[in-house]
């Protein structure tokens, strides 16, 4: 797990918000604090995608939910706070797994994540991992970090390591 700064919180935010960067990770839950409090979670209502058109982790993909979010930030005051926990989808994760030096094997992870969190003004983004066993093994761990730094970097965020 690693926490990374955003040195340009509104270069982000568009990122975020109105483009396409963040719309292939799944959304796990979305919580905003501004116009009115929201909660969003990713799991859809019963019923309403088909089965083939979900993640097996059973989120939406944010591209999906994207503009509810838009919608509770826009105006013209900042949120008070946020958090966007976003999960890399399934065939993605096992993927990274497959062309790595982990011993892991796909079904030994539940999921890879991203937290987003912005308050009082600073914005930061934080790795994490949660594993169906237990592992001493942080190998995938270290290619997630590396996989999010490359990410960021790619998608032209300026950030800096927390801590």
């Amino acid at each position: 797990m690693k926490s990374y700064r955003i040195l340009d919180v509104k270069d982000f935010m568009s990122h975020v918000l109105t483009k396409e960067t963040f719309d292939d990770f799944l959304l796990a839950e979305a919580k905003i604090s501004g116009k009115a409090g929201l909660y969003l979670s990713g799991k859809p209502a019963e019923g309403f995608y088909e089965a083939e058109d979900l993640d097996e982790s059973g989120y939406v993909c944010y591209g999906h939910l994207r503009k509810i979010c838009l919608a509770m930030v826009q105006g013209q005051r900042t949120p008070d706070s946020f958090t966007m926990m976003f999960v890399l989808p399934r065939k993605k994760l096992s993927a990274l797994i497959e062309n790595s030096d982990s011993v892991l094997n796909p079904s030994d992870v539940e999921s890879l994540s991203l937290l987003v969190r912005f308050k009082d003004g600073g914005l930061s983004v934080v790795t994490g991992s949660a594993y169906r066993i237990f592992t001493m093994d942080r190998t995938l761990n270290e290619i997630w970090d590396k996989k999010v730094e490359d990410f960021l970097t790619k998608s032209g965020v300026r950030w800096d390591v927390e801590g």
